[in-house]
């Protein structure tokens, strides 16, 4: 039982750590408004504009707009996919915050950051094939159609090229990584 208490509050904080900088980037508009002026391709879309398509993306993810100016029919079918599983990875976070707080224990905080440290690092394994990931493996594990690809025709091909999710995924490890840190660091005096 012990060892299992033990798994749970490991597996929890790690998701949970995770899934800070994910909801900070997919949630609220300023990432996506800095990768706007960040790459080439997104800068083709008029700061008013853009920030239109922010204000409607990330009020679609949290259920209190619709995608109305420009988006096609295809991309709203693809984002209510994705919007379907950022849902249960919010149900997830909430659930992983409930056991890690249920099986915290002070003692051995340090010892689980310090796991998830060495995996967070070895996530940065993905980034020299980071297109790869992203082509060959994630996309068709999570979606059984090509809504997912997209066309200069597209809003998403310009306010979210690939080196948007290229960026993010280098943000989510990097965040991820300091929170732990900050963990292992605060309870390293703790026997």
């Amino acid at each position: 039982m012990r060892i299992l208490k033990l798994v749970v509050s490991w597996f929890s904080l790690l998701y949970v750590t995770l899934y800070i900088p994910f909801a900070f980037m997919v949630y609220f508009s300023p990432w996506y408004k800095l990768n706007c002026r960040l790459h080439l391709i997104s800068q083709r879309i008029p700061t008013e504009k853009a920030s239109i398509y922010i204000h409607e993306l990330t009020g679609f993810f949290l259920h209190s707009h619709q995608l109305e100016t420009g988006w096609s029919a295809k991309e709203k079918f693809h984002l209510n996919e994705v919007r379907g599983i950022f849902d249960i990875l919010a149900g997830a976070a909430i659930l992983s915050l409930a056991l890690f707080g249920f099986t915290f224990n002070k003692k051995h905080t340090r010892k689980l950051a310090g796991i998830n440290l060495l995996i967070i690092i070895s996530l940065t394994l993905i980034i020299p094939f980071f297109r790869y990931f992203w082509i060959s493996i994630l996309h068709p594990l999570l979606f059984n159609n090509l809504a997912w690809r997209t066309n200069p025709m597209d809003v998403s091909f310009f306010l979210l090229p690939p080196a948007f999710f290229y960026y993010s995924t280098i943000l989510l490890i990097t965040v991820s990584f300091i929170i732990n840190l900050s963990l292992w660091l605060s309870f390293r005096d703790s026997k």
